[in-house]
């Protein structure tokens, strides 16, 4: 895989990583490519979608936070946060057909892995799990790469577009690419 570190390093959460040591995040980054290029296309498809889901509630999630003026209503918020969150806790995704994205045993052990470290990183503030968490969604991106992404943000408007909305699913889509680029 060819990285563009250069481009990765303009990407404003990840700044101040490769500010305080280059070498060591580059190195997070690769030790979770290595794991996550192992994962089956099909897996790779289902965990892009949840992390499409995620990120677009979190969008809406800050915009409730901070009250933008295009902020969802108190009850719009909960029940995208109760979507995602409920997705992740469980490993199942509910579609809008009724149907459900389940995850293998391994699988749901990286989600897992996945969600403790953003409750260490983002609930306990412990900063080098914030590191180690941005180093984790960096590699995730850069192996769902940018159709696959796309493909997973497609499906969360054919599912979810009335809880997030065009504006939070296009923000959602915003704060990935520069990752694709």
């Amino acid at each position: 895989m060819n990285i563009n570190w250069q481009k990765l390093a303009q990407i404003e959460e990840l700044k101040s990583y490769f500010n305080q040591d280059e070498e060591r995040f580059k190195q997070q980054v690769i030790n979770y490519l290595e794991q996550w290029q192992k994962i089956s296309a099909e897996d790779l498809d289902k965990l892009a979608f949840l992390r499409a889901l995620e990120i677009t509630n979190g969008c809406t999630q800050w915009a409730y936070r901070r009250q933008d003026k295009e902020c969802l209503s108190l009850e719009q918020t909960r029940e995208c946060m109760q979507l995602s969150m409920s997705s992740i806790k469980n490993k199942k995704i509910p579609l809008a057909n009724g149907d459900l994205i389940t995850f293998s045993p391994e699988i749901e052990e990286l989600i897992d892995t996945g969600r403790d470290l953003y409750i260490e990183a983002f609930k306990r503030n412990l900063a080098r799990k914030t590191q180690e968490f941005y180093a984790l969604s960096t590699a995730q991106f850069l192996v769902y790469g940018k159709q696959r992404m796309d493909q997973a943000f497609s499906k969360i408007k054919e599912n979810y577009l009335s809880y997030f909305g065009e504006f939070y699913i296009n923000k959602g889509i915003n704060y990935v690419r520069p990752y694709l680029q």
